[in-house]
């Protein structure tokens, strides 16, 4: 299994009571072949699944089909306002 940057793996620790098992639910982003950091996809799904496995499967997914959506969804609000950017570390967030 490839390795998270250090805040995902301290992230899925805090908010997963089976680690193991959301790594692997999002081990396939980091194959993705796409220009947008996957790290920052990958705190988007994260973000998203609230501590939830079925939707961070949901939120993977959406991520594989197209990263844009997930990263709209986990970074704005209803008003195209930006509220969050996870380009940057969970640790850096105002979450």
């Amino acid at each position: 299994m490839k390795k998270f940057e250090d805040d995902i793996e301290v992230w899925i620790k805090k908010n997963y009571s089976d680690a193991e098992r959301a790594k692997e639910i999002i081990q396939p982003l980091l194959a993705l072949d796409s220009e947008i950091n996957i790290s920052r996809i990958i705190r988007c799904a994260l973000f998203l699944s609230e501590s939830d496995y079925d939707s961070l499967k949901v939120y993977t997914q959406k991520a594989i089909d197209d990263p844009r959506n997930v990263l709209w969804y986990a970074e704005y609000d209803n008003r195209n306002v930006q509220k969050r950017d996870f380009n940057y570390s969970f640790n850096k967030q105002k979450i």
